[in-house]
């Protein structure tokens, strides 16, 4: 039997070392990388939350009394005028703490509505009849931990 190198053995010896000097210095590189990534992820995510419809805040409605949005929820569609824009009780941020109030037509229900008006982002919200008189649907936003 002979002891020797054989050509075999060389070329996965070769193979091996290049893999390791590969992935030596690419991780850096990765690394790199994957921390671009998260970094634009968070920065997208920021983005998302500050224009989805599922987090409406009080500057979305502030100052626009009197606009006309078509409220439409699983059961139906409804013109909706905004009537008020008001504060809620105790501390916090007032951007994610505030109540609205919209007239309606008597059919409206409570339910989830997605407000549109033109040139106005979408809004969903959570509205509940209210009061005694016109039809007035009113949603409620607290997010305290904002």
């Amino acid at each position: 039997m002979t002891s020797g190198l054989s050509r075999r053995t060389a070329l996965g010896a070769g193979a091996a070392a290049l893999g390791a000097a590969a992935v030596g210095t690419a991780a850096p590189a990765q690394a790199q990388q994957a921390a671009r990534t998260a970094t634009a992820s968070a920065h997208a995510a920021a983005d998302a939350t500050a224009n989805d419809p599922a987090t409406p805040v009080r500057s979305q409605f502030l100052g626009r009394e009197g606009t006309g949005y078509d409220g439409a929820s699983q059961w139906s569609a409804h013109r909706l005028e905004l009537d008020f824009v008001g504060d809620l009780p105790g501390d916090g941020d007032a951007e994610h703490r505030f109540a609205v109030r919209f007239t309606t037509d008597d059919a409206a229900r409570d339910g989830i509505y997605r407000l549109t008006a033109p040139g106005e982002p979408d809004a969903i919200l959570y509205l509940t009849r209210v009061g005694g008189g016109a039809p007035t649907l009113e949603g409620v936003v607290d997010r305290r931990a904002v």
